[in-house]
């Protein structure tokens, strides 16, 4: 049975101070499905919301948020009252089989405690037409970070939470989907400005909830120190998109 792994309901509270919708995340996502108005569509750790309301206004299909966090999704709920949201382990959805036609989640495969009992339902509620993306990063990709740059450590707790690409794949087939294949995609290279140095002032990404209070006040203060001296601080953040269809 899934459980939380970090406390969402009070990560909730600052969460969208930190965090927005990722556009070009949903564009990808949309790029490789095919959806109708009558398409069901479920947003696996949907969080407060944002990018299921993206997705939702942009692919006109029916989405519904699901999240394990009551907090998130009231946080989701003030922002629409049209969406259907529900609160749910990810490995047991109250879901009818082969129900749902596109299921996705975004940076939250490494928040699940059991991936393959999650896959597995998954799986179950996927129509038999229906298909499946797992946005994530590589241990690469992981490593490549400016977060990694400034607290080490976090490289290494999230190299552990993260399945690494192959995993995924493998996993995928085992639970019976096929067609699996990732896509890796290098967003535009961005100069991290105040918006980054709030998000990680806050603890926003959930790995630095993960180290030391010392290694964080450490980090904290270099990455303030690069910020004064100039240093550009540029970073093109890298995803991989891991699809996987029924048929």
């Amino acid at each position: 049975m899934f459980r939380k792994t970090i406390d969402y309901d009070t990560v909730s509270k600052i969460y969208d101070q930190v965090r927005a919708g990722d556009p070009e995340m949903v564009h990808q996502l949309l790029g490789g499905v095919n959806l109708t108005p009558d398409s069901l569509v479920l947003d696996i750790g949907c969080g407060t919301g944002n990018n299921t309301i993206l997705f939702a206004g942009t692919s006109g299909a029916r989405v519904i948020g699901l999240d394990i966090s009551l907090g998130m999704l009231g946080k989701a709920r003030s922002k629409t009252s049209k969406l259907p949201l529900v609160q749910a382990p990810s490995d047991c959805v109250p879901f009818k089989d082969e129900s749902i036609d596109f299921a996705f989640m975004t940076e939250v495969i490494h928040h699940l405690p059991d991936i393959p009992a999650t896959l597995q339902e998954i799986y179950r509620v996927t129509s038999r037409t229906g298909s499946i993306c797992i946005v994530t990063q590589s241990h690469k990709q992981i490593d490549r970070r400016q977060t990694s740059r400034f607290f080490p450590t976090t490289a290494t707790v999230d190299k552990e939470r993260y399945p690494d690409i192959p995993e995924i794949e493998q996993l995928l087939l085992a639970v019976g989907f096929n067609e699996v294949n990732s896509v890796e995609y290098n967003f535009k290279p961005v100069s991290l400005g105040d918006d980054f140095l709030n998000t990680v002032s806050r603890r926003g990404f959930s790995m630095l909830h993960k180290i030391s209070n010392d290694e964080f006040e450490r980090g904290l203060e270099n990455l303030k120190n690069a910020f004064q001296s100039g240093d550009p601080l540029l970073y093109s953040a890298g995803y991989n998109f891991v699809w996987a269809s029924k048929t």
